[in-house]
């Protein structure tokens, strides 16, 4: 079956056709989700793609979900009928130098020196070259390879542009009355020797906020925590994270997608308080994250809902590439430190860039 969905994602993207591929963590399977003016539905979920910032309400992409069921050869050749659309858009930001980043973080400590603040999220950008033979398709399939516990999506709009990502943040699973979150905050690089993680009080804090905060609101909207598991050391690509699992259980009162706005932005993407935080980040980081550190995932809006922060990962231009990367600043953070965790944290993409896919059959990756 993943033949059927690569074969339809080709097409579309050849189209320039409004889509999504994607792949949840610890499955094989893949989904497409397109936009509903070519393929409409009585069933199904939305793919529901927000920006960072949550009064970009304009920003917010809706793509339905095409179910296994509706998958065939029939289906293929439908898209294939379809007309050719205009161009996506393939502008990017600008890079940010060490300078500007180094700048931005005397900015921020500023502010933290006040009693308003105690953490806010910086953010950059690295421009790549794309390599003349960049095929964003096969760069999904290699990404879905290579981080199989990673949400790994592509996704084409008008509105965004092309993105590509392989996040390890959970934002929140609901299905009937039971709820997982993540917090996933504090940072280190990934040791190969076994070697026990040390985590530094700096960490350890920044990771208390986050569940401070996850656990506030749940309050807020009488849910019961049944579980809570961690803070333990969890892999992603380069790095390792704080990570903190909560297992949660909701009434016939409980409304998804007003809990889904009050947990986003986390104070793993914005920071503490929620309001300071994103004023101080609007104020200096100086560039639109648009979709990094916004959401991205299936939904019905109602009782079921399988998110993700939209964390590692790129933006696809005419020529270059555009990664995402960022990291939390508190008081006690050291500038050079922050921008080394930055390159570790841009890897995730990095590192695949440069590597060549091979064993590619069948439009899958063997």
């Amino acid at each position: 079956m993943r033949n059927t969905e690569i074969s339809i994602a080709r097409i579309l993207f050849s189209k320039n056709i409004p889509f999504c591929i994607y792949r949840f963590p610890g499955t094989q399977k893949f989904k497409i989700a397109i936009e509903r003016e070519f393929f409409q539905s009585k069933e199904g979920n939305t793919l529901w793609l927000t920006p960072f910032y949550p009064t970009n309400t304009n920003g917010e992409i809706f793509f339905q979900v095409i179910e296994e069921s509706e998958m065939s050869e029939s289906l293929i050749r439908q898209f294939q009928n379809l007309p050719q659309q205009e161009e996506i858009p393939s502008e990017l930001p600008v890079e940010t130098s060490k300078e500007e980043y180094f700048q931005r973080i005397h900015d921020y400590l500023n502010e933290l020196k006040s009693d308003r603040l105690n953490k806010a999220v910086l953010s950059r950008v690295i421009i790549q070259d794309k390599p003349t033979d960049f095929n964003p398709i096969d760069f999904f399939i290699k990404l879905t390879s290579d981080y199989p516990e990673a949400f790994v999506y592509l996704s084409q709009h008008p509105k965004s542009g092309i993105w590509i990502g392989a996040t390890p943040e959970l934002l929140v699973h609901k299905a009937s009355g039971q709820m997982q979150i993540m917090a996933l905050a504090g940072t280190q690089v990934r040791q190969h020797d076994g070697a026990k993680y040390e985590w530094r009080q700096k960490e350890m804090e920044e990771h208390r906020m986050v569940i401070e905060h996850i656990e506030q609101i749940l309050e807020r909207h009488h849910c019961n925590i049944m579980k809570k598991d961690g803070p333990y050391t969890t892999d992603a690509a380069r790095v390792v994270h704080l990570r903190t699992d909560f297992l949660v259980s909701t009434d016939d009162s409980f409304n998804l997608k007003s809990l889904v706005k009050e947990l986003h932005p986390t104070p793993a993407v914005g920071g503490l308080p929620v309001k300071e935080s994103m004023a101080c980040i609007l104020k200096y980081e100086g560039y639109d994250r648009k979709y990094y550190c916004g959401y991205i995932g299936e939904t019905n809006f109602e009782n079921f809902a399988h998110l993700y922060i939209n964390l590692r990962c790129m933006q696809v231009g005419e020529n270059k590439l555009a990664i995402y990367t960022g990291g939390g600043i508190t008081s006690e953070s050291n500038p050079e430190e922050e921008w080394e965790e930055t390159i570790l944290k841009s890897k995730t993409m990095m590192d695949k860039i440069k590597e060549p896919v091979i064993g590619l059959k069948n439009g899958v990756v063997g």
